[in-house]
């Protein structure tokens, strides 16, 4: 009678493969809460800063300005405009030139004398925001920032 030859189940190689896969798995398990761990505390302080600080703004510069009032007087003038929070700042950007022509016109309406006394800088503020909302139309503005306003 021919014996048959039976190869013994070789058990132990079954044990580590399952061993090193759950090893693998708890590796991989550990990275990721600990990426996750570092994503939550940048948040936190990202939000932390922002509570300390302020939101960061939206603004849109125009460019310097030097506006000839009546007679030998001038006004060289630099605004930034701090638009609202869902106002696009390339809009006010595209019609830059539009705004200054408008806020030209607008100035000189004025006397010189009402741009040296109080209440000049609201005078120009309110100038500025007239002028974005006529050739923008859109109320974008939430307030002008005046950098420089020299009466000459």
């Amino acid at each position: 009678m021919a014996r048959t030859h039976r190869r013994p189940h070789n058990h132990d190689h079954s044990a580590a493969r399952l061993v090193l896969f759950m090893i693998a798995v708890l590796a991989t398990l550990a990275v990721l809460g600990w990426a996750g761990t570092s994503m939550y505390q940048r948040a936190t302080q990202q939000k932390q800063l922002v509570t300390r600080m302020g939101a960061k703004g939206n603004f849109a510069a125009l460019p310097d300005l030097e506006l000839t009032l009546g007679g030998a007087r001038s006004l060289d003038l630099k605004v930034t405009l701090e638009l609202k929070p869902k106002a696009d700042p390339r809009v006010a950007d595209r019609y830059s030139r539009r705004i200054v022509d408008r806020l030209y016109d607008d100035i000189r309406q004025h006397e010189p004398d009402e741009l040296l006394g109080p209440g000049s800088a609201n005078l120009v503020k309110r100038s500025v925001a007239r002028a974005v909302r006529s050739e923008t139309g859109q109320d974008m503005v939430k307030d002008v920032l005046i950098e420089r306003m020299i009466v000459k």
